[in-house]
């Protein structure tokens, strides 16, 4: 399990180039080596030369990756300075107390209000010639005239009487076509050879799925011939013309119900699975509620 990273402040991020190099680091490094580079290629000679290489090439390094009390060298150096040029010794010298009893508030008032910018104002009469001197804009509004109050009556006695057909006429137009809808019957003409029934429906004694409290619902469950349940078998019912009205799929119970109502007639109930042989079984709705099913392999 991968722990998650360490937070980090934002503005005391650091880019990292190699490992946990950061780029400063490489800086320190690569200055102190630069240093020592210079300092090889003057004309010192080799007493005063290589000890100023190693301190310089050292120095750097030492900068760059060896921190002492978790503060890096350079922090404990820029200390080290300040201390000594920083004053140690600090003097007070007392000062005469303001008398405030004495002191002309009068020369402070006078300066605040000469700094007060003065604004123009306008004379009243020259504001008044200039909204006067604007184009006006006239609307012109019709005006309705009062209906008598039996007019008035009479117009909404006769949009009451006709929201009420409306509405009836619409409740009726809803209720056939909610009757149309559970009588239709699906004429989708997408086989042409017809499936004969080739066994019959099962009620048998198994634990079946609960009976639904709809008419025209087909719910059943498939078994093989040893009574095991078969999921994820595929269930068509066609109707007596050979066109598919419901495809559906056993869940793991073995289990299939049709999510809607079937028109009534006779349906044939084809199921597939691979490896099992199943007889097509056939199915009449009459509008009542259908007791569950059983489909058996062969």
């Amino acid at each position: 399990m991968e722990q998650h990273p360490i937070p980090q402040h934002i503005t005391s991020y650091e880019f990292k180039l190699v490992g946990e190099m950061t780029l400063k680091q490489f800086g320190k490094a690569a200055g102190g080596v630069v240093i020592a580079l210079l300092i090889n290629a003057s004309g010192l000679i080799f007493f005063v030369k290589w000890p100023l290489i190693v301190i310089a090439a050292g120095g750097g390094l030492a900068m760059a990756f060896v921190p002492f009390q978790d503060r890096p060298l350079e922090g404990w150096i820029i200390s080290f300075f300040k201390a000594i040029y920083s004053p140690t010794i600090y003097t007070w010298k007392k000062k005469a107390d303001l008398n405030w009893l004495g002191i002309d508030y009068s020369k402070k008032i006078k300066s605040d209000e000469d700094e007060k910018i003065e604004v123009p104002v306008k004379e009243p009469a020259k504001v008044e010639e200039f909204i006067q001197s604007l184009p006006s804009v006239k609307k012109e509004e019709k005006i309705k005239e009062p209906e008598s109050e039996l007019e008035e009556v009479a117009n909404k006695m006769t949009e009451e009487k006709v929201e009420t057909k409306k509405e009836q006429v619409k409740e009726e137009a809803e209720e056939k076509i909610k009757e149309n809808w559970r009588n239709q019957k699906t004429n989708l003409d997408l086989k042409k050879e017809k499936v004969i029934a080739t066994g019959r429906a099962v009620f048998g004694d198994i634990p079946m799925p609960d009976t639904p409290d709809i008419p025209n619902v087909l719910v059943g469950m498939v078994v093989d011939t040893q009574g095991k349940i078969v999921e994820n078998a595929i269930i068509e019912i066609e109707d007596a013309e050979g066109n598919p009205s419901r495809v559906m799929r056993t869940n793991p119970l073995g289990q299939f119900k049709s999510s809607t109502q079937l028109a009534n007639g006779d349906y044939m109930v084809i199921t597939e699975k691979e490896g099992f042989q199943f007889d097509v079984v056939k199915i009449n709705m009459k509008g009542e509620i259908v007791e569950p099913i059983i489909v058996r392999s062969k």
